[in-house]
């Protein structure tokens, strides 16, 4: 590990199992004494063109419209397929793209580890434009109010015209040491801007142009050694009415005013993905694998699955009114959001689930694995 001493950039999450020197992911214990009511069954999968691996530091998001799918592989290929998992159109980038594209009217908005952002059209696969961003991604892009808006390895938070990809604006916060290699996504909201930065902060700006209108702590550095002193906020913040919920690594998840920033609440917890709101619940899920169920108005926790302590969660989402975790180890599980049993758990690849399953319908999803084969699964019965 002695090459992450430095400043880290891309989009994946730095997760300490996937050190040169410990042990490959362990599964899911067998459902022995847990009701089973929930099966998968697929409905197809596709081997993707290009290079793929399983990197956790690395790993692209699935994006899907009416009518196609679009991801990026680990060669630096931009894909589109579509909605039955065949191959559309190709575009080659200029390096690998470590937060994968976002697509918006039309248009593919894709950065790359080189620094490039392209504009590809969601039709034909053509470069529309592409310009120079002076370092690598280090968040997805959120496209609000005819911008881009997109965080940098560097500390820099850049606004875009969408159109052509000219800076309207920058603001910047100094970078910590030592990263993890993801940066918090970006929500807005009217005219408001919120993300989190790498030095525990939650900030609020104003997206017309990037002054800042307030800044609150979710987690304070402890600790004698860089590595004990990480607290980034890789999730990306969730707004519930008058208040923002956001979360960081080796920290909190807090909820604040809006408005203010002033804090409602704080839960001692470190977690790298982004909680989810639901029929009047908070859930989360820690860094060390455990699952959270939370009032949102008060942070007191509903119940805790601890069932999934030291596992390597890859993803948690939620699709047809069920709580659905993916892990390196290649497993897809459901969680019953009421009750927080697991009911339901299925191996889908022996090289592991790299991205986050992507809800596709009522009760479908998609997930890609390790070596880059693409599955679209549906619920059944067991």
């Amino acid at each position: 590990m002695l090459g992450m001493i430095f400043t880290l950039g891309g989009c994946g999450v730095w997760n300490w199992a996937f050190g040169p020197s410990a042990p490959a992911p362990k599964p899911m214990t067998a459902m022995h004494q847990e009701q089973v009511t929930v099966g998968f069954a697929t409905d197809w999968q596709a081997r993707l063109y290009g290079n793929w691996r399983l990197d956790p530091y690395n790993a692209t998001q699935i994006r899907v419209t009416d009518h196609a799918i679009y991801l990026s592989d680990d060669a630096g290929d931009l894909l589109a397929l579509s909605r039955s998992g065949r191959l559309r159109w190709v575009y080659r980038l200029n390096g690998k793209s470590p937060c994968g594209p976002t697509v918006a009217d039309g248009v593919v908005y894709v950065g790359t580890d080189r620094g490039t952002l392209y504009a590809v059209s969601a039709a034909q696969g053509k470069k529309l434009w592409d310009v120079q961003l002076g370092a690598e991604p280090s968040s997805p892009i959120t496209v609000a109010n005819q911008r881009l808006f997109l965080q940098l390895s560097n500390g820099h938070l850049l606004a875009l015209d969408a159109q052509n990809g000219s800076v309207d604006w920058t603001f910047s916060l100094p970078q910590p040491s030592l990263l993890l290699r993801r940066s918090s996504g970006i929500v807005v909201s009217g005219q408001t801007l919120y993300t989190g930065f790498a030095d525990g902060k939650l900030l609020a700006l104003n997206a017309d142009d990037g002054a800042e209108l307030w800044r609150a702590t979710i987690a304070i550095p402890h600790g004698n050694n860089e590595l004990a002193r990480m607290v980034d906020v890789a999730a990306t913040p969730v707004l519930d009415g008058n208040r923002v919920i956001a979360a960081a690594y080796q920290g909190n998840v807090a909820a604040f005013s809006k408005d203010s920033g002033e804090q409602d609440w704080a839960r001692p917890m470190s977690t790298l993905l982004t909680p989810i709101l639901h029929d009047g619940k908070l859930f989360a899920a820690g860094s060390d694998g455990q699952i959270y169920a939370m009032d949102p108005a008060s942070g007191t926790v509903e119940w805790r699955n601890t069932r999934f302590k030291g596992q390597s969660l890859s993803g948690m989402t939620l699709c047809d009114g069920k709580l659905l975790l993916s892990n390196y180890a290649g497993q897809v599980i459901t969680i019953d959001p009421q009750t927080g049993h697991r009911t339901g758990q299925e191996t889908v690849s022996s090289s592991g689930i790299q991205t986050a399953p992507v809800c596709v319908g009522k009760n479908r999803f998609l997930v890609l694995s390790g070596v880059g084969t693409l599955y679209q699964l549906q619920f059944a019965k067991p």
